[in-house]
């Protein structure tokens, strides 16, 4: 079964940020942080318009597992270059997901 996950994600460069919807495992968020974060990733590969797979560097994630959130830092790569982000995930009804 899928869970929706709400992702938020600024583009550290230029300041752009961006909201997500994703579906993903109904135990992602007892998973560790950088799977969480490959998961929302995976998803965006999966959009039309991109390249798949998407590939990226991760330099931080944190997970806070009462506020269910997951902080990242890293950069989405590209053939022109890389682009620098900011993450946040999380479950889109945190009071239904068990702790």
């Amino acid at each position: 079964m899928a869970t929706k996950y709400l992702a938020a994600m600024m583009d550290a460069e230029t300041g752009g940020s961006q909201n997500y919807e994703f579906e993903g495992a109904d135990d992602l968020f007892g998973k560790p942080a950088d799977d969480i974060v490959g998961a929302f990733v995976a998803s965006m590969s999966s959009a039309g318009g991109r390249p798949v797979p998407l590939h990226y560097e991760l330099n931080s994630a944190i997970k806070k597992r009462k506020k269910q959130v997951v902080m990242a830092t890293g950069s989405l790569i590209f053939a022109h270059g890389d682009i620098p982000f900011l993450l946040m995930v999380s479950p889109a009804n945190r009071g239904e997901i068990v702790k």
